[in-house]
């Protein structure tokens, strides 16, 4: 998925605090739960398009 460099600080700095997989989980669902907002490029329908209907799935 295309990132901004600030999506790109912010994913290296949450696997550095916790972890390569949960680092990246946790930051995948921060973007969803719209806790982190301006770290998407355009384009992309990878992990956060899955992680998108995942949340809703268990969320509605």
């Amino acid at each position: 998925m295309p990132q901004t460099k600030k999506g790109e600080k912010i994913e290296k700095a949450m696997e550095k605090e916790y972890g390569a997989k949960r680092g990246e989980r946790i930051y995948y669902a921060s973007i969803v739960k719209g806790k982190i907002k301006g770290v998407e490029g355009k384009g992309g329908t990878g992990k956060l398009a899955k992680a998108k209907r995942t949340y809703k799935k268990h969320h509605n």
